[in-house]
């Protein structure tokens, strides 16, 4: 039986694999590629993205269609007059549109990675052809931008930029997640801020880890002393998240073990020197694999303040083993238990405390870490997540196939 076509749609092209988005995409397509062919129509930023050839054969095609950084900066200044958000303004493309038009007919589902893409996927043309479309959310972006507005310490025009942008586009998401056959996103709490009356087809699909590269370490016998951040440092809530602690929080910890701060992930050049500034902290850039960057390391940490959806490095750092301190904003959506799983903390006093204590204690972080890993392997081993993403797009797939007079509950 011939696989039915669909058409992705990202605002950025999915390789190479660094970041949340990305990843999160890249596991999305792999599941639907066992029983869909998939096509991809990405905006690409540099001409490095635009000669890329990846190799793993995920893709049936590809096109692309460039969109300069240059140019998505204007488009947005252009947009700060009116009230269209300015993350919808950045990726427009008259170019992508055309692509678009021309390959859709071909195709008899649409998925869009982000409210980016997904403005491309509410348009005339497709809403006429009847093509079903789901949007792959991922989070509440306007939740995120409330939160970034409200923390203290932030830049006051990142405030009032974040501000400008945090009602427009709360505005259009809660409307937004009306018009799409099914929406995916990551956490419960994201839902319930977009639709609180739960009318709207939204289905909640965390993301996952992948055990088979994360292989669980039992902690270092003799305790070690890194503390880890994983995290891709060109995000602002990770950037927030890094300051806070090594202002508030290492401080405290230093004066009593002798550890270090390392953060691993990729990092700016200008990002990397603002944090190369702090005593004790070590930076390891891009890596090819994470488990490589947490040797000798005692814990992971998720210090965020500002977050939405699920966080990837807290799943990460269960399934390798690693002892997690966590803020309540960064456990957002992952189903651990204080005090089995994790250890959650209040403030930076607390915060301290709780990673003196595991540094202290070998039990503590043995106990963690295999109650960690065991919750991983049971609720976000990728492969069965994978299982929830195929059914939701099946079922649409049929439901929009079937006459007008029949739905997907009367068909044996």
């Amino acid at each position: 039986m011939l696989k039915k076509r669909m058409l992705v749609l990202t605002p950025r092209f999915p390789y190479p694999v660094v970041g949340g988005d990305r990843i999160r995409i890249q596991h999305v397509c792999r599941a639907l590629s066992e029983h869909f062919t998939l096509t991809l129509l990405s905006l690409c930023e540099s001409r490095e993205e635009m000669d890329a050839e990846p190799s793993d054969g995920m893709f049936a095609s590809i096109h692309r269609v460039y969109l300069p950084r240059w140019r998505s900066w204007l488009n947005a200044l252009r947009a700060l007059p009116g009230t269209r958000p300015l993350q919808l303004a950045y990726y427009e493309s008259e170019a992508f549109r055309s692509a678009l038009r021309s390959l859709v007919a071909e195709h008899d589902l649409v998925l869009a990675h982000l409210i980016r893409a997904g403005q491309y996927a509410l348009e005339a043309d497709l809403e006429r052809a009847g093509i079903p479309r789901i949007l792959e959310m991922t989070d509440a972006i306007s939740m995120n931008y409330r939160r970034i507005r409200q923390t203290p310490g932030n830049r006051d025009w990142k405030k009032l930029l974040y501000s400008v942008e945090q009602r427009r586009l709360e505005r259009y998401e809660r409307d937004v997640v009306r018009r799409f056959d099914r929406v995916w996103l990551t956490s419960h709490s994201d839902r319930l801020f977009l639709n609180p009356d739960e009318t709207c087809p939204i289905e909640v699909i965390p993301n996952g880890a992948d055990l088979e590269h994360m292989p669980f370490r039992p902690p270092p016998a003799d305790g070690g002393n890194a503390i880890v951040f994983i995290a891709n440092m060109v995000s602002l809530p990770n950037q927030d998240a890094c300051h806070w602690f090594l202002r508030e929080v290492f401080p405290r910890v230093r004066a009593a073990a002798p550890v270090i701060f390392r953060i691993v992930g990729n990092a700016p050049p200008s990002v990397r020197r603002s944090f190369e500034k702090y005593q004790g902290v070590e930076m390891t850039g891009r890596i090819e694999h994470i488990r490589d960057g947490v040797h000798g390391a005692f814990c992971g940490v998720c210090p965020l303040r500002v977050a939405s959806g699920i966080q990837n490095k807290v799943l990460e750092y269960l399934a390798l083993g690693l002892p997690c301190v966590t803020s309540s904003l960064g456990l957002g959506g992952v189903a651990a238990l204080p005090s089995r799983d994790v250890l959650l903390y209040h403030d930076a006093e607390e915060a301290a405390r709780k990673i003196l204590q595991l540094y202290a204690d070998p039990r503590l972080r043995m106990k963690l870490a295999l109650a960690g890993r065991a919750l991983v392997e049971h609720g976000y081993d990728w492969k069965n997540v994978y299982a929830a993403f195929q059914a939701s797009a099946l079922t649409i797939q049929a439901q929009c196939s079937l006459p007008a007079s029949l739905d997907a509950s009367t068909v044996a």
